[in-house]
């Protein structure tokens, strides 16, 4: 029988999180960061280094966090980001025949058992995230590593996760 292992990004121009697990065990966990003020070589060097992890743990599954207006508040700006970022992501995930299950983060939130909605406020939130790992794990990681553990988490414990299928759509 042929090892799981996911790959959960928590995907992000500056920060992003990522989490192996293998057969549902957490094995590695870390951070992408890249900085700079031109928004395509950020996502290039993120999605450089999501593949090399790729490369290196050959994921059978990957999750990544889903982009929404309502999670970014709007920003059409960063929701746009988000959006290219998603899409670079995917891209190379393609040429490895693997496609990313999105995850909203109101999901999988609420698998881990983290309170959102009215009046909770996102420093809250990530707060909540950290201290679930820690719970769940016994290790102390920044607010986009917690993410991404949790992504994964969810994953593994959720097997009815909301459909994005997007098989049927071409680009003309």
């Amino acid at each position: 029988m042929q090892d799981e292992i996911l790959l959960a990004i928590d995907g992000s121009t500056k920060s992003t999180g990522y989490a192996i697990f293998k057969n549902k065990q957490l094995i590695d966990h870390g951070v992408i960061t890249a900085t700079g003020s031109n928004l395509f070589y950020r996502i290039e060097k993120v999605t450089f280094d999501l593949e090399e992890i790729v490369n290196k743990y050959n994921p059978t599954r990957v999750a990544l966090e889903e982009v929404l207006p309502d999670d970014v508040h709007h920003n059409q700006q960063v929701y746009k980001a988000l959006t290219y970022l998603q899409g670079f992501i995917r891209d190379m995930l393609n040429k490895y025949t693997l496609d990313a299950e999105l995850v909203p983060a109101s999901h999988w939130r609420k698998i881990c058992n983290i309170k959102t909605g009215r009046g909770v406020r996102r420093e809250s939130l990530k707060k909540s995230d950290v201290l679930f790992v820690k719970s769940k794990y016994n290790i102390d990681v920044n607010d986009d590593e917690a993410d991404a553990i949790c992504i994964g988490y969810a994953i593994i414990y959720e097997k009815n996760l909301p459909s994005n299928d997007i098989d049927d759509f071409e680009f003309r």
